[in-house]
């Protein structure tokens, strides 16, 4: 059913200790027909943006002999008053927000041009955590709210011209809602599923969401009939290890478990996309 791999974080992710190397003999191992770095560029400063340059610089070298192999990126929302400092200054030191009544605007760390011109193919859009106020930490995060800001945020996502994927739907770290995914409003998924196909983008069915990390194994099926919803009015479903290589270095294969579960739901072999050329930038 899953043949290829869109959301993969090699060495050059801040937070990934995956060698392309590995990452290629495993693939072609598997025999994945393609499959995508995403490393992350979650700030527009220069260590989000050397680590892209650097991800960008090894998988070019490596597909002089492995052209299945495709680079994207992971672009996270940023507070649009972060972003502005950081353009000014270089650096996220010294950033104080500024206190306001409203959530801030959102920006993204590079512009669609400056992400083509390092050989960016694709771009997964994700959110990961509140950008909407000063002190995420301490901010009233009651359900409501928190559900509130990563819809916001997945709206706007689902508008942008850069992203190509919108990545992990109501992903939370700290697994607020992970015990059952009815939590989340079905007017609010509908909402998100016209923009997404209103401005032809594709969504991502992330490991983590169906089959493994925090979330219970209810809210595993309900996700993956939540996606099958979405591809049944006709929004493309693209698949995504999220592989970060920890704690070994290697590539984990999780298909079989993720095929189990969206097959459950009434997914079949054909229903998970790749990225067709005429989609990559």
């Amino acid at each position: 059913m899953i043949h290829s791999d869109w959301h993969i974080h090699s060495e050059y992710s801040y937070d990934a200790m995956l060698p392309l190397e590995t990452l290629i003999a495993r693939g072609r191992e598997l025999g994945l027909r393609r499959f995508g770095v995403t490393d992350h560029a979650n700030y527009n400063d220069e260590k989000f943006l050397g680590d892209l340059r650097a991800s960008a610089e090894n998988v070019k070298r490596a597909q002089a002999d492995c052209p299945e192999l495709i680079l994207g990126v992971e672009l996270t929302p940023i507070a649009r008053p972060e972003f502005d400092y950081i353009a000014k200054t270089g650096t996220r030191e010294g950033y104080v927000a500024p206190i306001q009544d409203t959530p801030y605007d959102i920006e993204l760390a590079a512009t669609k041009e400056e992400l083509i011109s390092l050989g960016v193919r694709y771009a997964i859009g994700a959110a990961h955590w509140r950008v909407d106020v000063a002190d995420r930490a301490n901010a009233d995060n009651s359900l409501d709210n928190l559900i509130k800001e990563w819809y916001r945020q997945q709206m706007w996502l689902a508008c942008d011209e850069r992203v190509t994927i919108l990545g992990h739907p109501w992903y939370n770290g700290r697994a607020v809602w992970y015990e059952d995914f009815s939590v989340i409003p079905h007017s609010m998924n509908m909402d998100i599923a016209a923009a997404l196909k209103e401005n032809g983008k594709y969504v991502e069915c992330n490991v983590c969401m169906v089959c493994a990390g925090k979330a219970s194994e209810k809210f595993h099926h309900q996700y993956a009939e939540f996606l099958r919803e979405l591809f049944e009015m006709g929004i493309p479903i693209t698949y995504g290890s999220d592989c970060h290589g920890k704690p070994t270095g290697e590539y984990r294969d999780r298909r079989g478990a993720a095929e189990k579960i969206l097959a459950a739901a009434g997914f079949r072999d054909g229903d998970i996309s790749e990225l067709p050329e005429e989609i990559l930038w």
